[in-house]
């Protein structure tokens, strides 16, 4: 491990607060990353991928938002002196040395973040060229087949349209494997594996460049079971990463619940459903009728019978929907206070 970038960071140890300039990334990764700028400038767009092994909460949002900040950092004009000994280890008594801080703003917070379709395909658009985008997938149930077609067609239509603005766009998703091979191997660059010790400790990765990554993917596809496909390939390296992140932890942490709700919202209810349950709400409220004098009322109108659970389930489902968006409202206000 080693100290990257003179962005000042805080640590908690011992109970307290320390601040410093830069913060730790494991060595080789900072190698590999160091080139993105130049990369960038050919005219290419970088897209990485940091997957978690089918499961959640190993630790792939904190080390995807390490590597955004840092080639965030790398692309605004700061520069580092990689220092390794005769053995090709990296010189830890000397750290990492600054010996150039950025010379443009840089562009790298919670805006750039994107946790539902929309907001990618927006933040693809509106960022300025060169832009490093999070599309983090890693907590909306990508397990379902129907939602990783979604995300496939998505990826699709975003570079096709956003291509030539030449981000760097970091996926962060469970399951490496259920993405599409146009995305997994064709289309992006390396990938971090993020997975726990055999004590459920969290901060290690696998890394695999663009040829192992390859490897992995196809001779990983053919195996049965998570472990089995993760290694079926050596990857490039192995390493370490720290808990810290860019950002306010609260308040990233709401913009993930945020994303859950709108998904939960959307998922319930469709604009119609929402407006017919609504209606049987307010003529419950307002006639004072029971369910059965209100089905009767709606079966003579439609002249078919309509039971009395129909107007129950309606008006049940409308009064979770308020409670859902009223959470919702919530999180809206909390990240407001920022």
């Amino acid at each position: 491990m080693v100290i990257v970038t003179d962005i000042i960071s805080k640590v908690k140890k011992k109970g307290k607060i320390i601040i410093k300039k830069g913060f730790y990334m494991d060595g080789y990764l900072a190698e590999n990353l160091y080139e993105v700028p130049a990369f960038l400038s050919k005219d290419f767009d970088l897209v990485g991928i940091i997957s978690g092994r089918g499961k959640v909460r190993t630790g792939k949002s904190t080390i995807a938002s390490q590597v955004g900040a840092y080639c965030a950092w790398l692309i605004a004009g700061g520069k580092m002196n990689l220092e390794r000994n005769e053995e090709g280890k990296f010189i830890l008594e000397s750290k990492i040395k600054v010996t150039k801080s950025p010379n443009k703003p840089l562009n790298f917070s919670l805006k750039n973040y994107a946790f539902a379709p929309n907001d990618l395909m927006r933040l693809g658009r509106t960022l300025p060229k060169n832009s490093v985008i999070i599309y983090d997938e890693g907590r909306t149930g990508l397990d379902a087949k129907t939602t990783m077609t979604s995300l496939n067609r998505l990826l699709e239509d975003f570079f096709q349209e956003c291509g030539q603005y030449n981000h760097v766009i970091l996926i962060v998703l469970p399951d490496f494997f259920k993405l599409h091979a146009d995305y997994a191997v064709c289309r992006s660059y390396f990938l971090i594996d993020v997975f726990l010790d055999q004590n459920f400790n969290r901060g290690f990765f696998n890394f695999f460049n663009e040829i192992q990554k390859d490897r992995l993917y196809n001779f990983g596809k053919k195996r049965v079971g998570i472990f089995s496909k993760y290694t079926a390939a050596s990857p490039s390296f192995n390493g370490r990463f720290s808990s810290w992140i860019p950002f306010d932890k609260e308040k990233y942490a709401n913009l993930k619940k945020l994303a859950l709700k709108e998904k939960e919202i959307g998922q319930v209810r469709t604009k119609m459903k929402e407006q017919r349950d609504a209606l049987m709400y307010l003529y419950k409220k307002e006639t004072n009728c029971s369910l059965k004098e209100l089905s009767e009322k709606l079966s003579v109108a439609l002249k078919k019978v309509v039971g009395p659970d129909t107007f129950k389930h309606g008006i049940e489902d409308y009064k979770t929907y308020l409670e859902k968006k009223a959470e919702y409202d919530g999180l809206i206000k909390d990240l407001q206070k920022y």
